[in-house]
């Protein structure tokens, strides 16, 4: 990712195949994001563009106070809350279903206790708990302060112990895991 502040400041100055090369190295990793955030790859796709669309517009504004992908990540958690705000609330339908039905039913059921967290709470866990940012980062992506993240990422957790009891009462797990093991 060190080579991402490169690219872009090699955009700056007017080359767009550097852009075309900044994308490519931060499409996956978006993507993934988008992805998680909406359970849709074709809803993860729209996003990307949005978001790749919104930083090619707003590269000049970069002053290079926090790494290129942190901006980008910011940008792409907006995009994902804004397309939250916009959307009717409904539960995304799996892309691929898994060959077992069992399996398929689990992973519904995770992916609605997953939902009854608010738009932001999603994007503090998938930021914390997928992609591994510090608190920092978190703060820096979603421009709040570590200790707002800290906060807000323990009630988002809390609430998911309430409701993972229900979860493993309907006699769900994760790949046979019960509850006393997670």
């Amino acid at each position: 990712m060190d080579n991402a502040e490169q690219l872009l400041r090699q955009f700056k100055e007017g080359d767009e195949h550097a852009f075309e090369e900044f994308v490519k190295g931060l499409w996956k990793p978006i993507f993934q994001l988008a992805y998680r955030f909406t359970g849709s790859s074709h809803e993860a796709e729209d996003l990307c563009q949005e978001t790749f669309m919104k930083v090619y517009q707003n590269a000049k504004t970069f002053r290079g106070e926090s790494k290129a992908f942190t901006w980008v990540y910011r940008i792409a958690s907006n995009v994902c809350l804004n397309w939250k705000r916009k959307k009717i609330p409904e539960p995304a339908p799996p892309d691929i279903m898994p060959h077992e039905r069992h399996d398929f039913l689990m992973k519904l059921e995770l992916q609605e206790v997953f939902n009854k967290l608010s738009a932001p709470e999603r994007m503090l866990v998938l930021l914390s708990k997928f992609y591994g940012f510090s608190y920092q980062e978190i703060g820096d992506i979603l421009s709040i302060s570590p200790e707002k993240v800290k906060s807000r990422l323990h009630e988002a957790k809390v609430k998911l112990t309430k409701e993972l009891p229900e979860f493993f009462k309907k006699g769900g797990g994760v790949n046979g895991l019960q509850e006393s093991t997670v």
